[in-house]
């Protein structure tokens, strides 16, 4: 059974830009896989040469993203992408859900880490 878990950073881009990265498989190619195409709402992922699909289930434009992996479509387990901007100080947090299991939780939030700080090489303004 995997836990689900919440994992926040803090951004220096706009909300604009971060989602067309977390949207668009070009973008998501530059930071989150080696390669990512889609065919309407499929979209494949590949690492070393390993492919794996999911679909967008979910978006809300400029705020949220939610994909769900083909072995998980009859279950609960999702990764979602949530986008929250601070209307005072303007800052732009990118929140990530995500399930894992209890043991690798700790490998997880690592390897969302090292695909943030890609991320936020490439978006930084």
């Amino acid at each position: 059974m995997r836990k689900k878990k919440k994992i926040s950073f803090l951004m220096n881009s706009s909300t604009e830009l971060l989602y067309y990265y977390i949207t668009a498989p070009g973008k998501l190619s530059e930071w989150l896989a080696d390669n990512v195409i889609s065919i309407g709402n499929r979209y494949i992922f590949t690492w070393y040469n390993y492919d794996a699909t999911c679909f967008l289930i979910k978006k809300i434009p400029y705020k949220l993203v939610r994909y769900k992996w083909k072995q998980d479509f009859d279950n609960k387990y999702y990764f979602e992408f949530f986008i929250k901007k601070n209307n005072i100080t303007k800052n732009v947090y990118l929140k990530i859900t995500d399930f894992a299991i209890k043991t690798e939780i700790k490998k997880s939030k690592m390897w969302w880490k090292n695909r943030i700080k890609k991320l936020k090489n490439i978006t930084k303004v």
